[in-house]
């Protein structure tokens, strides 16, 4: 009997609705294969030290939007956490997907490779479009950077 190629899935998600559509994917896939299913949200830290220190009348500006996306990013685990129990109901089978927020002093695209690559990932899923309108100009530049330099099969859900 062959070993299940993905066995330990990552979506790395950002609170967009491309990427709530990416963790149903991700959860899909990840039941079908009997896979472990780490999920990651990654906080830009750069972003906000640079709001914090360039706005002078209001220096804490950028560690309440911190906060602020942080509290945003627990309920959406918590969510996903739901959802996925939804899926498997009472099979005992499945673990409890992995959830870890993470404050990313690289880039977002670097951040998501490191934790893929310290948690033995096999299989990284990420949606196409990010948050922001820039983003959804290109391919969206994390999910690009990721799938042109990770160390495993990247699938990008659209």
């Amino acid at each position: 009997m062959q070993e299940n190629h993905y066995s330990r899935i990552l979506v790395a998600i950002d609170g967009s609705t491309s990427s709530i559509h990416t963790t149903d994917y991700a959860i899909s896939i990840a039941l079908k294969n009997s896979s472990q299913l780490f999920v990651l949200y990654v906080i830009d830290a750069y972003e906000y030290s640079r709001l914090s220190s360039s706005i002078v009348l209001a220096p804490t500006f950028g560690s309440e939007k911190y906060l602020e996306e942080k509290n945003e990013a627990e309920k959406l685990m918590n969510k996903i956490r739901e959802r996925f129990r939804l899926k498997v109901k009472d099979n005992t089978k499945f673990k409890e997907p992995k959830t870890e927020i993470i404050e990313g002093v690289k880039s977002v695209a670097t951040t998501i490779m490191e934790y893929a690559e310290s948690e033995n990932i096999n299989l990284i899923i990420i949606g196409s479009r990010g948050r922001t309108s820039f983003k959804k100009l290109l391919l969206g530049s994390i999910s690009s950077n990721v799938m042109k330099n990770a160390h495993c099969a990247v699938l990008v859900i659209r």
